[in-house]
């Protein structure tokens, strides 16, 4: 793509060239036309890293908006407005390489995130980009990946919003695997690790492939992020940090129809700060869970008769000193055989929390049913 005529820049050095021509380059990925916007181009020379999200910017939020419900060509045509109208973000860029790998773009969506790692060198997003070429290149059989992202080369099939697909064969990639869904981080926060994003892999081909079938032919899906508010960035000042329970961005996620969300940190109250990351066999467990939630609705598992004779003669030899702490799995309602089913079907695909042991010793007819039932 050549520059208009009359727009000739006095470069001070090198250095400034070569961000002028990456960033065209990226630019001419988004279908942006320069030719005619030579102060666009001059203000290029001073991007700099920014936050995840782009104040007073409603081409970008029209765009991350298309993004979360999935219309990614919608969403591309909203980030190349976006920077049309000077947004200089790392957001901008970084969310269009999202875009283009969830349209199984890949060699632009590689690409795009090569441009990100050029320009946003040093910063979360460019090693948040050079994870995602990585698993780019395994997925299109290249055979030398990214040296920046060595560390997230066993984590094998990923797409979307911040991994793109990724690994050693198409097959690895379809169904519910490809639609496993990484949000960078925003104010700060740590990416998603290798590790919990390998976590929720194993847990999705763990699977009795009878109901992995009904859900790679299903719309569900898999959101990680490193917690809530960096996928919902507006839920930060909504959260109700006074109350004694737990409010949404301690809890490890939550299901929205079949989108499955899980966080890998909680927050830290009266802060911006995350804790530590949650074990990865916590992750494989409420990957587990959230998945057995949508067979539920599709099979109503749960509320199977045999199921609730199960649970009811369990809930009956509870002792007393174990009751309080049991209490979420011996609610009288639908939704006490469905979280004790939900949290043992986790488990019983490899996961484990602090509610595991407890669940095997106190449930124990549950748990028979439910391994007969859905063939584990």
């Amino acid at each position: 793509m050549k520059a208009s005529s009359n727009f000739s820049p006095n470069f001070s050095n090198q250095e400034q060239r070569k961000r002028v021509l990456v960033y065209s380059s990226l630019l001419s990925l988004l279908g942006v036309n320069l030719l005619g916007t030579p102060a666009l181009t001059l203000s290029l020379l001073t991007l700099a890293p920014a936050p995840c999200r782009a104040a007073t910017d409603e081409e970008f939020d029209a765009g991350l908006a298309a993004y979360k419900t999935q219309h990614y060509q919608l969403a591309v045509d909203h980030f190349s407005k976006s920077i049309q109208a000077g947004n200089k973000t790392s957001a901008v860029f970084l969310y269009s390489g999202h875009c283009f790998a969830n349209l199984n773009q890949l060699p632009r969506a590689y690409k795009t995130y090569e441009i990100v790692t050029t320009a946003f060198k040093g910063t979360p997003e460019a090693t948040t980009a050079a994870d995602l070429m990585n698993r780019i290149s395994l997925r299109l059989g290249q055979a030398t990946p990214t040296a920046a992202a060595t560390t997230a080369a066993a984590a094998p099939a990923v797409k979307g919003a911040a991994p793109a697909p990724a690994g050693a064969s198409t097959a690895a990639t379809e169904g519910l695997l490809s639609r496993i869904n990484v949000f960078p981080p925003c104010f700060g926060h740590p990416a998603v690790s290798a590790a919990s994003i390998n976590a929720a892999q194993q847990a999705v081909k763990a699977l009795p492939k009878p109901l992995r079938k009904k859900l790679d032919d299903s719309d569900a899906s898999i959101v990680l992020a490193p917690n809530m508010v960096d996928r919902w960035n507006d839920s930060l000042k909504d959260l109700n940090e006074e109350s004694e329970e737990l409010n949404m961005a301690e809890l490890p996620g939550r299901i929205y129809g079949h989108e499955m969300c899980i966080y890998e940190r909680a927050k830290r109250r009266g802060s911006n700060d995350l804790k530590e990351a949650r074990p990865p066999l916590v992750i494989k467990l409420q990957v587990g869970n959230m998945c057995f939630q949508v067979l539920d609705e599709m099979m109503a598992i749960s509320k199977d008769p045999a199921c609730r004779k199960e649970w009811e003669a369990d809930c009956n030899r509870v002792p007393d000193n174990m009751q309080a702490k049991l209490a979420t799995f011996m609610k009288a309602d639908e939704w006490g055989p469905r979280e004790t089913c939900s949290e043992l079907f986790g488990s019983m695909i490899g996961g484990h929390d602090d509610n595991t042991d407890d669940l095997y010793r106190y449930f124990p007819g549950t748990k028979k049913w439910l391994k007969a039932k859905m063939g584990l």
